[in-house]
């Protein structure tokens, strides 16, 4: 008999709540959306967009302000934002208030592509192309030179429209060097030349890196690092001419 009332109190218990939990939802579908509070996050240093443009995206059609909660496709505001080529991701939600929030994040930039046709793009952490913006430009390494691969927004440099070219390595390559504070520091540029190696510009020093082929990326970086710092530092910037990578084991200097 116990066990059985004990059973009966749990489902009843059980029931009372779910029927609050299901007027709760009523109840806050009924309310009136008061605010729309966008959040913008960005890296340090980069800021592609505005509050003012994401609430123009959301504000396309008709005004959420006045609107009952019920009403606003929650889904159809995240397209809207994510349509936009700077934003990586978007999360769109109600607080209990009724109010909008909207968390925009947005594409991190690691490095700025230009091909032979002078056109120029951006490519995200994630290997993402996404366009330039006129309000803003991303202190990012530049990587130009003998590239007639075309740019396409939207695109990743693991796609098969890239995969047999050179973005892919220089990709690569570009993430490991931003991985790295010192070598970040170090490396202003990045060029193709007419043979398809690779050279790197250094930020200080009027001497030229010769990195050679895009393969064995860890060690070349690894490489240059220690010999920037076990002989660069004691001889001076310009006391070569250029230092080749390509001998993986070995960095090969040219005195001026």
């Amino acid at each position: 008999m116990k066990k059985t009332l004990s059973i009966l109190f749990v489902a009843l218990f059980t029931l009372s709540v779910l029927g609050l939990a299901v007027m709760s939802v009523r109840q806050h579908r009924q309310k009136v959306v008061r605010h729309v509070r966008v959040h913008l996050y960005f890296a340090a240093g980069q800021k592609f967009m505005t509050v003012d443009q994401v609430n123009k995206m959301m504000h396309s059609s008709d005004s959420i302000i006045g609107k009952p909660v019920k009403s606003i496709a929650v889904h159809s505001v995240e397209k809207q934002v994510d349509r936009n080529p700077f934003v990586k991701s978007v999360d769109v939600y109600f607080n209990i208030l009724g109010d909008l929030t909207v968390n925009v994040y947005e594409k991190e930039a690691v490095m700025r592509i230009f091909n032979q046709k002078n056109q120029s793009c951006y490519v995200d952490k994630s290997g993402d192309l996404f366009p330039l913006t006129g309000r803003f430009s991303a202190r990012v390494i530049p990587v130009n030179g003998y590239l007639s691969m075309p740019l396409r927004m939207g695109k990743n440099v693991s796609d098969s429209l890239y995969a047999r070219g050179l973005l892919p390595g220089l990709y690569r390559l570009v993430r490991q060097i931003d991985k790295n504070p010192f070598l970040k520091a170090a490396i202003s540029q990045i060029f193709v030349n007419s043979r398809g190696k690779i050279d790197l510009i250094p930020e200080v020093g009027s001497h030229l890196i010769r990195f050679g082929k895009l393969e064995d990326i860890n060690i070349k970086l690894e490489n240059l690092e220690a010999f920037y710092k076990q002989a660069l530092v004691k001889e001076g910037w310009n006391k070569y001419k250029s230092i080749n990578l390509a001998f993986v084991n070995q960095v090969v200097c040219t005195k001026k």
